[in-house]
């Protein structure tokens, strides 16, 4: 008999189990990994996007991060108490822009340091041709799977 753990995630599980069994394990590391951060995965996340040196109106954020203004408003709001961005009015406009402080960058770049370590620890034990092989499939898979995530939600 077929334990019900090895149905969903051991070598005769359907494939789409085993997959989705290997994204939890994989979230669920993600997580441990972020507890080892400074930051919170909302302040990487924007961060990470004003580290192109380009000051940004909520509005921006918003769309780029395809989140509510609502939301992206109360995260920019907790990263500039916590220093991590400062706000300008440029050319006297009514909105603000944002950019991230020196602070921000310095924080950034070391968990990015960290998260990014364990990445490229993970690839460079499955030796390079493993890690290109991993990593193009990986691109192929998600491309497929923005489409059937595209066609569900219609």
């Amino acid at each position: 008999m077929v334990s019900r753990k090895e149905h969903w995630s051991g070598e005769n599980a359907p494939g789409e189990r085993r997959l989705a069994s290997l994204l939890n394990r994989l979230d669920t590391q993600r997580r441990a990994l972020e507890g080892a951060l400074s930051l919170k995965t909302a302040d990487l996340r924007l961060l990470w996007l004003f580290a192109d040196g380009n000051a940004r109106t909520l509005r921006e954020v918003a769309d780029v991060l395809g989140l509510e203004q609502s939301t992206v408003n109360r995260q920019v709001n907790a990263a500039l108490g916590a220093g991590l961005l400062e706000r300008s009015r440029r050319g006297g406009g009514p909105s603000y822009q944002f950019h991230r402080t020196e602070a921000g960058r310095e924080a950034f770049e070391r968990d990015a340091s960290i998260s990014l370590g364990a990445y490229e620890t993970a690839l460079g034990e499955m030796g390079d041709d493993d890690a290109e092989a991993f990593l193009s499939l990986t691109a192929r898979f998600l491309r497929a799977f923005t489409l059937a995530v595209d066609d569900a939600a219609r």
